[in-house]
């Protein structure tokens, strides 16, 4: 059932709570339902919680999520949010799995922080040096956090909302260069 908005035009339902959301409910871990990204199940966790979440969901012969597709970032309007696909090769099941940073909390120079997850999947490592390189998220317990894709002396993250690229000789604009 859909309501209206005070607009007149019809609002959208809230997510609710999945199957991944229930089982982690009852394992004493605490998610909020996203809306479903392409079908999936998505679930918001606290960066608390990230860990012990995905350790579960690992873990757990009952879900078997045992595969880490990808982890990346999104700069969104008020939040950074660190994104995991995760796939059971057992039950072909699949789970997105957001940890949001408000921007709000995060001080002038410093960048948002979440665990890393390298411990669990090794395939983490990499996924994270390049989320960090691009989006900014520092991933804390990561064993070799540096940039991947940029220079090691590359100011800025190519893929936040306020990065601004340079102007040197490859991005020069201007219309007597050869560009």
């Amino acid at each position: 059932m859909t309501t209206e908005t005070s607009q007149g035009k019809p609002a959208e339902n809230p997510p609710t709570t999945g199957p991944f959301g229930q089982f982690l409910k009852d394992h004493g871990i605490n998610s909020s339902p996203l809306p479903a990204s392409s079908g999936v199940e998505t679930l918001e966790v606290d960066s608390k919680d990230l860990t012990a979440a995905l350790r579960l969901l690992r873990n757990s012969a009952e879900v078997a999520l045992d595969f880490l597709v990808t982890v990346s970032g999104v700069d969104s309007p008020d939040t950074f949010d660190s994104v995991y696909h995760l796939w059971s090769y057992s039950n072909k099941n699949e789970l997105v799995i957001k940890v949001r940073i408000a921007k709000a909390t995060v001080k002038a120079d410093y960048l948002p922080e979440v665990p890393s997850v390298a411990p669990i999947w090794q395939a983490a490592n990499w996924h994270e040096r390049e989320t960090f390189d691009l989006v900014g998220i520092r991933y804390l317990g990561h064993p070799y956090l540096r940039r991947i894709l940029n220079p090691w002396d590359w100011e800025g993250h190519p893929l936040r909302r306020d990065y601004r690229q340079p102007v040197d000789a490859l991005n020069d604009k201007s219309p007597g260069s050869f560009r």
